[in-house]
């Protein structure tokens, strides 16, 4: 009789020990489940802010090279500056470096998971003939 009691006593506290390790199993999986989720998401955070500067810096930069070809086109042929390059120079160098930038967004633009991080207000893709320098 009292090796009964003794063995159903020795029972009931396995069974609370198999319960009490189930549930630290239990919480320690789950608090590393939402703590690989915490992590994956900042690294999600990171990538779009990075790609959604990349879009607009490369969009700048073609605006940018776009004035500078007003600018050099504006400048007569006689100035100092074009005295190590000629102007037909400069701005061959201008236009081959804007279609290039162009190209660049172009590529990213058709990456989904790139372009889905891009501003609105940007255009879905660039094409030369849309400056107003380029070809002038």
């Amino acid at each position: 009789m009292y090796s009964n009691k003794l063995d159903s006593e020795l029972r009931e506290e396995t069974k609370y020990g198999k319960k009490l390790l189930l549930w630290v199993i239990g919480v320690v999986f789950v608090v590393g489940i939402i703590a690989w989720i915490g992590h994956r998401s900042e690294k999600v955070l990171d990538t779009a802010f990075i790609n959604y500067e990349e879009f607009q810096e490369i969009y700048n930069t073609t605006q940018k090279i776009n004035s500078d070809l007003a600018t050099i086109r504006e400048v007569p042929d006689s100035d100092s500056m074009f005295a190590n390059f000629s102007k037909a120079a400069l701005i061959a160098q201008k236009r081959q470096n804007l279609a290039r930038w162009v190209e660049e967004y172009n590529a990213k633009s058709k990456m989904w998971n790139r372009a889905m991080w891009k501003s609105d207000s940007l255009p879905y893709q660039l094409n030369v003939d849309e400056f107003s320098r380029y070809n002038k």
